[in-house]
């Protein structure tokens, strides 16, 4: 796909037939013909230059907690993950979270690097909950951070979007954006993560005041909306802060002793009695007095342990336990304890892609409701290629046993045909008339010498042909589009009088759309209604629905 999406764009045009409805998609880049074939005017100037994208979310301690330079910020994790990787602690087991510190990256990175470099192993992981501590405000519910993508020197992180969307719609959490200003705890995970694992989506979370409620209603949710092996969730908590070496020391054992059985009661009387005891903690028989512990991040710890405890058959190890006398060298000035934890399941969580599985910023935006796994993914790849294989070679429509029961259910989907990068053929239907298996092998062929913007493919070309598949989910009515379409999650379907025009997910957010009314605009304008704000008459029908977007060298 050589890492740009195909998108349908302002110059699709449909095909009518006795039966069905086929969309025929310019995708993301025009062929020469498809502009003569366009049955629609292009944007006026003014409406693209107007059009700006979304900010991404801006890096808030670079330079601070960690450098500002993208290859010494590198080059610093690599060194720290190498040392975790010699040092050969293993977290056996399905790997769902970590808990690791969130100190500037002298002080806690070497201890933090034991967390990511586990995570590296176990993976891939299409996306990472992020669960930070607020350290400059108070607020009760947890906050959620909507934006393209979260920068960081080395890059942009995007956001899974929609995730965010499906964990604030179940109560746990809500969008809250300014929440995530001036912060560093969550932050300084991220170019971590960025080095040891790669490609991944982003669902970042911020907690300030923890409580068990709290913690456990965002566990639930996290489970609720992914629940798949594709993602990990991370915790970040400094422990001990400002306490002589010995008594740090037993502070952050007390606390790792309740991690690791998995106490979630227990670990909160222990904070609660740390609350109250502060400043007047003693150390006695080696143990802190009372049986107290801290976290700054207690939020995120808790609700680490409760999403554990609903997978169940979980364990917690700890990978590493320093503090910064021990990193430093100084065990007599300011002490501040650092814990790597490993949160492990003996039972394997499905395979699978939950609410969005984005690559990069701005690709593969959106997904579907019901989601496929990527044995799914890499069987519907095969059939699409084997179908237009023989199809330009033999003119043969080939058949396909097919037992996979999500394969065998009603599908709409789109099959997009690419040449050295450039589009070849792209052809969709947005009714799940027949199998999900069958559509993508007839969108293939229909691809590959129906596309009436394209001559035929050849023989000759098939080496050089690259496929790409998007599954459409069922689409919803829309009574509010303002409230209910959210951009680069959703697509649209518009239907006025005879017009129809739609758009998949993915196209508002690659021309820099940045509101649904300007969406919804050149929808209009693609059915070929001309007058803005067509979709607010009283005849217009709206639906949304979510794509997910999948090609040949991704799955595997």
């Amino acid at each position: 796909m050589n890492g740009t999406p195909r998108w349908l764009s302002p110059g699709a045009h449909l095909l009518v037939g006795a039966a069905l409805i086929l969309f025929v998609s310019a995708c993301r880049r025009e062929a020469p013909a498809a502009a003569a074939a366009a049955s629609e005017a292009p944007p006026k100037e003014d409406d693209v230059t107007k059009a700006k994208k979304e900010p991404v979310f801006e890096p808030q301690v670079a330079g601070a907690f960690y450098p500002a330079e993208a290859e010494a910020l590198r080059k610093q994790i690599q060194r720290y993950l190498d040392e975790a990787q010699k040092a050969g602690r293993a977290a056996p087991g399905d790997l769902l979270g970590i808990i690791v510190p969130h100190a500037g990256y002298p002080y806690s990175g070497p201890v933090a690097a034991f967390g990511f470099q586990a995570a590296k192993a176990a993976g891939p992981y299409r996306r990472v909950v992020v669960l930070g501590p607020a350290h400059r405000q108070l607020f009760a519910q947890p906050a959620l951070l909507d934006a393209p993508a979260y920068r960081t020197p080395l890059g942009d992180i995007p956001i899974d979007r929609e995730g965010v969307a499906a964990l604030a719609a179940t109560g746990a959490a809500k969008i809250d954006p300014g929440r995530f200003y001036n912060e560093h705890a969550l932050e300084v995970e991220l170019p971590f993560l960025q080095v040891a694992l790669g490609d991944f989506s982003l669902v970042p979370v911020m907690l300030s005041q923890a409580s068990p409620d709290s913690a456990r209603r965002l566990a639930e949710a996290i489970r609720k909306v992914f629940p798949d092996k594709d993602t990990l969730v991370v915790a970040s908590t400094d422990m001990s802060h400002d306490y002589p070496y010995e008594l740090a020391v037993a502070l952050d054992e007390n606390g790792l002793r309740y991690l690791k059985g998995l106490d979630a009661e227990g670990l909160w009387k222990a904070y609660q009695a740390f609350e109250r005891a502060e400043p007047r903690i003693q150390l006695a028989g080696g143990k802190p007095e009372p049986d107290c512990t801290q976290f700054c991040g207690m939020g995120p710890v808790l609700t680490l342990v409760e999403l554990a405890r609903l997978f169940g058959d979980a364990s917690a190890t700890v990978l590493d336990r320093r503090n910064s006398g021990d990193i430093v060298g100084d065990k007599k000035s300011r002490i501040v304890g650092y814990a790597t934890v490993a949160f492990t399941l003996a039972k394997p969580r499905p395979e699978g892609g939950g609410p969005a599985a984005g690559k990069k910023a701005g690709a593969h935006v959106g997904s579907t409701g019901d989601f496929l796994n990527d044995s799914q993914k890499k069987r519907l790849l095969e059939i699409a290629r084997q179908a237009f294989e023989s199809y330009v070679r033999d003119k043969q429509v080939k058949d396909f046993e097919v037992r996979d029961e999500k394969l065998l259910e009603p599908g709409a989907a789109f099959v997009t045909l690419t040449k050295s990068g450039e589009l070849r053929g792209c052809i969709g239907h947005m009714e799940p008339t027949d199998p999900l298996w069958r559509m993508v092998r007839d969108r293939a062929i229909d691809a590959a010498v129906h596309d009436p913007r394209f001559r035929p493919v050849t023989p000759s070309e098939i080496p050089d042909i690259h496929i790409e598949i998007s599954v459409l989910s069922p689409r919803i009515p829309v009574k509010d589009p303002r409230r209910e379409i959210v951009i680069g999650r959703d697509g649209v379907w518009l239907e006025l009088g005879m017009a129809r025009g739609v758009f998949l997910p993915q196209v508002p957010v690659e021309q820099g759309w940045t509101t649904v009314e300007e969406y919804l605009d050149h929808l209009c304008q693609k059915a070929g209604v001309y007058e803005r704000g067509c979709w607010k008459a009283s005849g217009a029908k709206i639906m949304r629905f979510t794509a997910l977007v999948f090609g040949e060298g991704e799955v595997h």
